[in-house]
Order: C-alpha cells, then structure tokens, then sequence
C-alpha cells in the first residue's frame, strides 16, 4: 500500500527549556551562611515571590532538629523573622515544605502566620522545585498565600491560617537576609541548593520558573525572562564565588 495510516513508535514534542548550570552545596554540619544586609526597605513587605531549586542531603531527624531554612530574614526573637524552608512540624523526622511570616512591627515581638504541608519532601535523589507567592493585598484571603512543589500549588497543610488584608512581613524589609540560615546560625540548610529567586514586589506563578516536560512529565526549568525583582530582590545563580 501507499502507507496511509501507518506509523511507527509515539511521537512526542520538543520541550523548550532552560539548563541550571551551577548550584551550591550546604553541608549542616560546617554551619553554611551566605549573608546580605539591605541598605534599606524594599518595594513591598506585602507581596513577593521565592522560587528555589533544591536537592536533600541529610534530612530532618529528629523533632529537635526540626528546620532546614532555605531563606530566612531575620530582626530578632519574638517571631520578629521569616523562614522559607523545610520543617519537621514538631513531630520527628519528616521534611514539610513551610513558610512562616512574622508580621512586620518597629516592637519587640510580634504575631505570625505560619504555613507548612502535609506532603513532605523525602527524597534526596531528585531535585524539586519549591516555591512561595505572597500578595496580601488580594481581596481573596484564600489566594494571599501560595505555595507550590514542581509547579503544583499545594492545598493540604498540617498548618495554615490567612493572612489579613494588607499584612506585611519581613521578606522585602531592610532586615538581615540569609541562605541556608534564618538568623545567622540555626536551622542550616543541608544539600544543594540552585537558581534562587526572591522577586520583591510581585506575586507570580510557577510557570515563571518551569514548565513540564511534555516527553516525561517532569517539571523542569526553563530560561527565565521579564522578571522585575524590586528593590530588595535578588537572583543567585551561582556562577562564582563573587556572583
């Protein structure tokens, strides 16, 4: 016949994507802190983004042992800080992917909101994709806080509690910014993290960052374009130990 019809295998389309070349590795046990002091207040203390790519190495452990900050900014105690990382929840050895927020105030303490999921992060052979999209100026209190894991934003979580309208927190202030760290010298990070983001002063979504592979089904990053980062934002890419 003249082969009408006929095919041979699936055929699949080309993904476009983008190639993280460098990441940087944090060892818990050496204490690693990369650190930045703002000169002063950012764009906005009520609407941000942080995307990260991380890979596990030593997980949580132990209920004591119970965070894994990836970026943190901190003011002080009284839950003057904000934490995007990993957390145990205060119940053994689990890895649930939390963002806690203290509300922004010139006193000595303040109150928070704290969010972390049920599903938890366990394997150390892949790297996810992570990431936080805060805009309390929405006037849907459900939408003010999300939170994603390889571009699929997460609805189940152990902890959770909107935020008020036009709350503001510490991400985006003109307080201490640490990676792998929130105040300089607890709950160190442990693994690799890549392609670090933090956008001041716009909410957006994972397809900023990724895109699924249509041959696999993966979400994998791609080349990234049109960002405003803001006053105090910031990308790290890793390229070198000055960059």
């Amino acid at each position: 016949g003249n082969g009408a019809g006929q095919r041979v295998g699936k055929f699949v389309p080309f993904t476009d994507n983008g190639t993280i070349a460098n990441s940087c590795i944090f060892n818990s046990a050496d204490s690693p802190v990369l650190s930045r002091t703002p000169s002063g207040t950012g764009t906005s203390k009520k609407t941000f983004t942080i995307s990260a790519w991380i890979k596990n190495g030593r997980l949580i452990n132990s209920a004591s042992d119970h965070s894994r900050t990836i970026y943190g900014v901190n003011h002080g105690s009284g839950s003057r800080y904000a934490i995007f990382g990993l957390y145990s929840g205060g119940s053994g050895n689990v890895n649930k992917l939390r963002l806690f927020l203290g509300r922004y105030t010139s006193g000595s303490s303040t109150t928070y909101v704290d969010w972390y999921t049920n599903r938890t992060l366990e394997d150390t052979s892949k790297w996810y994709h992570v990431m936080a999209a805060v805009d309390t100026t929405n006037s849907t209190a459900d939408d003010r806080i999300k939170m994603y894991i390889d571009g699929e934003r997460i609805t189940s979580f152990a902890s959770s509690s909107n935020p008020s309208l036009n709350d503001e927190f510490y991400f985006g202030s003109e307080y201490a910014n640490y990676i792998s760290t929130y105040n300089g010298s607890y709950g160190e990070y442990d693994g690799y993290i890549a392609e670090l983001n933090f956008v001041d002063g716009t909410a957006l979504t994972p397809d900023t960052f990724g895109v699924t592979d249509t041959s696999t089904g993966r979400w994998i990053p791609k080349a990234l374009t049109g960002i405003t980062y803001g006053t105090n934002g910031f990308r790290l890419q890793f390229g070198s130990s000055s960059a």
